[in-house]
């Protein structure tokens, strides 16, 4: 699945319903594929495959497709303006493709009339002929999961919205996002860094079908009006065409705030026994080098935490509160960090006080946290984060006090 700026909206059906005859040979199947290893593969992915019973053609339709190769791909995805399109494709060797890469499928049988069959195929076919169905992509509300349950859900009078719309589920999309990525540590704590508030609110279920694996849970409960009017399941018969646990996502994520603290507090242990030994020639280089990365670090992300905040139209990003624990500033300590540990009165003055007030920024942030109406669930960032602040500007009064004593 790839990942989506601006709500989704549901679909209309520019067209009046064909005679119920016209759709007698087609059979509309939504196809759900697991994880796979890549970052964009993690949640999952889907299709609507449509076979003409007669002829056996079958043809799937699936949105959400991207090339790292389109023209100005990254800057688009930095400003939320990423540009992803629809595929169209024998649908047996879609399913195929990705059974080959070890990939799980589920195929689901939909109840649909003949006049429904055929109304969902010319609007998929009508969307893929406007520009391949380019379209611009949410990760979460407009996805390519979501395009297929509007698209569904537009043929069937609005079943799924109302029958999923009202009930919240208590988890969120960061949750989701969590237990998705938390296969890759590095995935994990750029996104989950990068997640504002927004991604903490509580989802409905119809908001949860942003993932695969969830519209295909949720087509289950849904029923329609049948042909003779009673009320039908959607879902006609499922069918698992290949199951494997290669890149398995867990039930919940895991609480890495243990992980997080630990690594933090060892770094800013580390950061402070080397600025008290920085009298030493290898261990003040250490510390430089040290202090020098975090510094970096830290201002890099805060660059493109600022950016994701401010100036993107990602609105999971914006008003994120990991903007005191990643703070520009710290680029300042870079040039300051040499002449400091040289023994410098001015530099010193400055690199510690500067030190200190990145240290304050990140205790502010924890404070904020602790307020009830915070709602952004970042003490894991904040946990990592902290102690190494701390670490880095004790460790760094230490060493310009050692420095000072040895001058003097």
């Amino acid at each position: 699945m790839a990942l989506a700026a601006g709500p989704a909206q549901q679909q209309e059906l520019p067209y009046p319903l064909p005679l119920a005859e016209d759709g007698r040979h087609l059979a509309v199947y939504l196809v759900t594929f697991g994880p796979g290893s890549q970052i964009w593969e993690r949640f999952g992915h889907n299709a609507i495959l449509i076979r003409d019973t007669v002829t056996s053609e079958s043809t799937a339709y699936d949105y959400g497709r991207f090339s790292f190769e389109q023209k100005q791909f990254f800057i688009g995805f930095a400003r939320g303006r990423m540009q992803y399109w629809m595929g169209r494709d024998d649908g047996v060797a879609l399913i195929n493709a990705y059974i080959r890469r070890q990939r799980s499928a589920w195929m689901q049988q939909l109840a649909l009339s003949p006049a429904q069959r055929i109304r969902l195929r010319e609007f998929l076919e009508a969307d893929y002929e406007d520009d391949r169905g380019l379209y611009r992509y949410d990760y979460y509300r407009d996805n390519c999961s979501t395009r297929l349950r509007d698209a569904i859900d537009a043929v069937i009078g609005g079943a799924i919205r109302r029958t999923l719309a009202p009930d919240t589920t208590g988890v969120s999309y960061r949750w989701h996002t969590r237990r998705s990525l938390e296969n890759n540590p590095v995935n994990y704590f750029g996104v989950d860094a990068g997640l504002g508030p927004a991604a903490d609110r509580p989802i409905t279920r119809y908001e949860e079908t942003f993932l695969p694996a969830k519209l295909r849970d949720y087509l289950g409960e849904i029923r329609i009006t049948g042909p003779e009017g009673d009320s039908i399941p959607l879902v006609r018969a499922q069918v698992a065409l290949a199951e494997g646990d290669e890149w398995p996502v867990p039930e919940s994520p895991s609480d890495w705030t243990l992980n997080f603290m630990t690594l933090g507090v060892f770094l800013g242990a580390l950061l402070y026994l080397l600025g008290r030994l920085a009298h030493l020639s290898i261990p003040r280089k250490a510390f430089g080098w040290l202090a020098g990365g975090w510094a970096l670090f830290s201002a890099l992300a805060g660059a493109v935490l600022v950016f994701l905040a401010f100036f993107s139209e990602h609105q999971i990003t914006h008003r994120n509160q990991n903007l005191w624990q990643f703070n520009l500033i710290a680029v300042a300590l870079l040039p300051l960090l040499p002449g400091a540990l040289r023994g410098h009165a001015g530099r010193s003055r400055a690199a510690v006080a500067l030190a200190w007030l990145v240290t304050l920024g990140a205790a502010i942030g924890l404070a904020v946290k602790l307020l009830p109406a915070s709602g952004q669930a970042n003490g894991e960032i904040i946990a990592l984060t902290l102690p190494v602040h701390l670490g880095l500007a004790g460790g760094l009064t230490m060493a310009v006090r050692k420095r000072r004593a040895a001058v003097s």
